[in-house]
C-alpha cells in the first residue's frame, strides 16, 4: 500500500538521497530529485497562477480586537494526521499542470457540463474521455456481466501529462478485484503484465493470445471500440491509459507511485479537504484553444459543490490572453447550435463578471436543470 499525500509531500529529494544505499541507486535518487524538484516548479506556475486568480474566495481577516491572554492549552497527545479520503490523487503524475477530480455523479453528461462553462477543448478533453471509457466499459460488459456504475466508484481523477496523446484516468473500485478481472477477460481484454503491474487490454489486430485456456477471454474485444490499457495500480484502484501512447504509457502512473506529490496534487487534495461540499475541481493551464472567445485563454479553473442537497453550484475562473471585457460580451453573445433548446436556456442563465485579469463565471443548477445534462438512456 502507497504512503498517504501528506507523507508524500513531506518526502524531500533529499531525503529520497539519503535513503539510497550504493552509488549507482545514489546516482539514481540525485536525477529523482531533480526531477521532482522539476515536476513542482511546472505544476506550481499553472497552479499559482489560478490561487491568485481565486484569491477573493479567502476571506480578509477583520481588524484585530483588544489583546487577551490565550488560554493555556492542557497537555494532550500529539493530534494524529487525518487519514487520506482521495486515494485516487496520489496517482497525478508530478509533471501534469492539468487535472481534474470529480465525484459528480456519472449520469451527469460532463462533456456537455464543460461546454456550458465554456471550458476550452484542452481542457475538456479530460472530460470527454471520462465519459467515454465509462461508456467504453459499458458495452464491453452488455451481455457478459454487470454494469460498470455497479463496480466502480463515482469518484475519477483525470489529467494531462505532458507528452501524452490522451488523458490518464484513475477509479476506484467497488468490487473485489479478483471479481473485476473476471469481468475483464469475460468483456474481451487480454491480461498481461508490464513493469510489475497487471494490465488488461484489446489486442491488436485480431492476434491468438498465448496462454493457459482459463485465463483467455472467451472472445476479444476490438481496438477501435475500446482503445485503453487498465492496469492494476492497487487491488482497489485502476488506471485507464490510451493505447496510443508510447512503450504501454506506464510512466506517468510509475513516477506518481515513486516521486512526491506536486503542488497540484498537494492543492487539489485541499480543496476537497477544506470542502465537505466539493464535487468537482478542475485545473487547466494554456495556452488553450477558446471555442467561445476569439483570445486563447491561459489558465482555467473549474470547481463545482453540491447546492441545497440535489444541485450543483459552478464557479469558472477564466484567464483569456486579451481583454475580458471583450471575452465577457462574447461568453454572453453564446448561441450553441448543437444543443438542444432547453440546454440552451441554460446558456442564458451563467453570469459572468470581468475581473481584470480574469473572468468569472457562475451558475446554479437545480435537480431538474442537472436532469437536461443526463446521460440518454441509450449511452
Amino acid at each position: 500500500m502507497r504512503a498517504g499525500i501528506g507523507a508524500r509531500g513531506d518526502m524531500a529529494p533529499a531525503d529520497m538521497a539519503v535513503r539510497t544505499g550504493s552509488s549507482g541507486r545514489k546516482d539514481m535518487a540525485v536525477r529523482t530529485g531533480r526531477r521532482a524538484r522539476s515536476a513542482r516548479a511546472g505544476a506550481r506556475v499553472g497552479w499559482a497562477a489560478l490561487v491568485l486568480l481565486a484569491c477573493e474566495a479567502t476571506p480578509t481577516p477583520g481588524p484585530a480586537g483588544p489583546e487577551t491572554p490565550a488560554p493555556t492549552a492542557p497537555a494532550t497527545a500529539p493530534e494524529v494526521a487525518p487519514a487520506v479520503v482521495h486515494p485516487l490523487l496520489p496517482w497525478l503524475d508530478p509533471d501534469s499542470g492539468s487535472a481534474l477530480y470529480s465525484r459528480i455523479d456519472p449520469k451527469v453528461d460532463l462533456e456537455a457540463l464543460g461546454r456550458l462553462f465554456a471550458v476550452p477543448p484542452r481542457a475538456g478533453h479530460m472530460l470527454r474521455d471520462v465519459m467515454a471509457l465509462r461508456a467504453g466499459l459499458a458495452a464491453l460488459m452488455d451481455g457478459v456481466g454487470p454494469a460498470p456504475e455497479t463496480w466502480l466508484r463515482d469518484e475519477v481523477l483525470a489529467y494531462l501529462p505532458p507528452l501524452a496523446h490522451g488523458p490518464y484516468m484513475v477509479f476506484g473500485l467497488r468490487s473485489p478485484r479478483a471479481e473485476v478481472e473476471g469481468l475483464l477477460r469475460a468483456g474481451g481484454l487480454h491480461a498481461e503484465v508490464r513493469e510489475g503491474m497487471t494490465t488488461y487490454s484489446p489486442l491488436p489486430g485480431g492476434e491468438a493470445p498465448a496462454g493457459p485456456a482459463e485465463a483467455l477471454p472467451t472472445h476479444h474485444a476490438p481496438m477501435a471500440a475500446f482503445p485503453w490499457r487498465i492496469v492494476f495500480l492497487e487491488d482497489d484502484v485502476i488506471g485507464c491509459v490510451s493505447l496510443r501512447e508510447i512503450g504501454g504509457g506506464l510512466a506517468p502512473l510509475t513516477a506518481a507511485r515513486d516521486l512526491p506529490a506536486s503542488e497540484l496534487e498537494v492543492n487539489l487534495s485541499r480543496s476537497f479537504a477544506d470542502d465537505g461540499e466539493m464535487l468537482m475541481d478542475m485545473v487547466a493551464s494554456g495556452p488553450m484553444l477558446s471555442l467561445d472567445i476569439s483570445d486563447d485563454v491561459g489558465a482555467i479553473r473549474l470547481g463545482v459543490r453540491r447546492w441545497e442537497r440535489t444541485g450543483i453550484d459552478g464557479e469558472l475562473i477564466l484567464q483569456p490572453l486579451g481583454d475580458p471585457d471583450a471575452a465577457v460580451k462574447q461568453l454572453e453573445e453564446r448561441r450553441p447550435t448543437l444543443e438542444t433548446d432547453v440546454v440552451r436556456e441554460l446558456y442564458e442563465r451563467i453570469a459572468f463578471t470581468p475581473e481584470a485579469p480574469v473572468v468569472r463565471g457562475r451558475m446554479q443548477l437545480a435537480e431538474a436543470d442537472l436532469r437536461l445534462l443526463r446521460v440518454s438512456e441509450g449511452g
